[in-house]
């Protein structure tokens, strides 16, 4: 951790949103949860309403088991009034291209209602 940040606080430049970005992209990877929060500090002075990497960062804190801390980071964007956009998916079945939406009513190519595992 201390070579990262000598690293980033030696940069010949000031970093920009990309550098904190790719650090917190990494330490997601690597689990590292205390470089990450740091990279994110940096970020969100820099980006404060780009809804991915708010999403970034409480994933990685759900996957390091630190719930308090993710559901918090999701109440933060709450608060500063910060979106993030649905998944969606497209299938293209005979010529046809379907759009799944999350949180959409999903039907078969019968009408028929399909079950969500």
């Amino acid at each position: 951790m201390d070579e990262t940040i000598n690293l980033i606080t030696r940069l010949p430049f000031e970093p920009d949103s990309n550098v904190w970005a790719a650090l917190l992209g990494a330490c997601r990877l690597n689990g590292n949860v205390d470089l990450g929060s740091w990279a994110a500090e940096h970020l969100f002075k820099l980006q404060p309403h780009h809804p991915g990497y708010y999403a970034l960062l409480s994933n990685m804190y759900a996957e390091a088991g630190r719930w308090g801390e993710a559901d918090s980071i999701r109440e933060l964007m709450k608060l500063r009034g910060v979106k993030k956009n649905p998944g969606c998916s497209w299938v293209q079945i005979q010529d046809k291209v379907h759009a799944f939406i999350v949180g959409q009513r999903l039907e078969g190519l019968d009408g028929t209602l399909v079950k969500r595992t």
